[in-house]
């Protein structure tokens, strides 16, 4: 039987300090997610640049817009 599929959606507003520690952790995986997406809520801390620039892996969709949980 195949592996089932595994994404992770992130989301996130002004966590930049707390995205080094998640997103490791989840390269760390074995197996690893097939496909991360960080979801940013308009951030103002620089947190979708830095996972742009350190995480290459990571589909960063920004919403333009803080829409909380729930949009």
């Amino acid at each position: 039987m195949a592996r089932p599929t595994l994404s992770v959606i992130i989301l996130n507003w002004n966590g930049r300090a707390y995205l080094e520690g998640c997103l490791n952790a989840l390269a760390a995986q074995e197996p690893p997610p097939d496909r991360v997406v960080l979801v940013d809520n308009d951030s103002t801390d620089g947190s979708a640049a830095y996972v742009r620039e350190r995480y290459p892996w990571v589909v960063v969709r920004e919403t333009g817009g803080n829409l909380g949980c729930a949009a």
